[in-house]
């Protein structure tokens, strides 16, 4: 079992304290938040930064001190494609000294919603748009939460792929057991609780589906089997089967 150790004293601020929203207005898109950070015992002269990242694009924001917040005079997304929706991430810096030292903070959020509708926060995928030459769709795992990368050239691929019932029952079951394998055979991670990054959150879905068991700790057959397993019951619990001939006898 693979834990994550915090050998700096730094404390990690709660995902569910945190809530990221993007909107638009008719200067374009520009990010609002809200943060919890009462019950942390911060000093209240410690500055707080909320930073959004997509890659190599990058902006950070001022939000004031623990004690006396701000709104940022400028919290227009300019550095990022419209097309792209950035992670945030948020830290607390004490300044006191000549070095500034990161006292609490949390990395990879998803804002909540976008131009006020939800973001697919019961989703934990990412969908991007690209060149993809022939291939129609791709998994990224690279980065800094997985993306389901659709080629840009297919026609109508926003909408096949939100609601076309022939590629909902193709592509995610495979697409689950390519990021679960990542998680748990490449990178021994088998532990839903060791934090709120990306690969706990998957671990915790799987968990959720019917009749699913923790994953194994050991032995790669085992997971490999608790993976088939998953990938089952995440089917079977979306209908997909049944979806897909319905598709089919709907096409005669």
């Amino acid at each position: 079992m693979i834990r994550k150790f915090n050998y700096t004293g730094r404390k990690k601020i709660k995902r569910s304290h945190v809530k990221i929203d993007i909107l638009r207005d008719s200067n374009g898109r520009f990010f609002t938040a809200s943060l919890q950070l009462t019950d942390m015992a911060l000093p209240e002269n410690a500055h707080i930064y909320v930073e959004a990242y997509h890659r190599t694009a990058y902006q950070r924001f001022d939000l004031g001190t623990v004690g006396e917040r701000k709104i940022p005079e400028d919290s227009y997304l300019s550095n990022f494609r419209e097309s792209t929706i950035p992670l945030f991430r948020v830290k607390v810096v004490d300044r006191s000294g000549i070095h500034g030292k990161i006292l609490a903070a949390v990395d990879k959020l998803r804002p909540e919603s976008i131009d006020d509708l939800p973001s697919g926060s019961q989703s934990l995928l990412f969908v991007e748009y690209g060149d993809l030459g022939n291939t129609v769709w791709q998994l990224d795992l690279e980065g800094d939460w997985p993306v389901l990368k659709l080629n840009r050239a297919v026609d109508e691929i926003n909408l096949v792929a939100s609601s076309d019932s022939h590629f909902l029952p193709l592509v995610y079951p495979e697409a689950f057991r390519q990021i679960l394998t990542r998680i748990l055979i490449e990178d021994q991670h088998a532990d839903p609780e060791c934090d709120d990054d990306w690969p706990s959150l998957w671990l915790k879905l799987a968990c959720t589906l019917p009749e699913m068991p923790p994953p194994p700790q050991v032995k790669k057959a085992d997971q490999q089997a608790w993976i088939d397993k998953a990938v089952e019951a995440f089917s079977l619990d979306h209908h997909l089967l049944d979806m897909y001939n319905r598709s089919i006898r709907d096409e005669k």
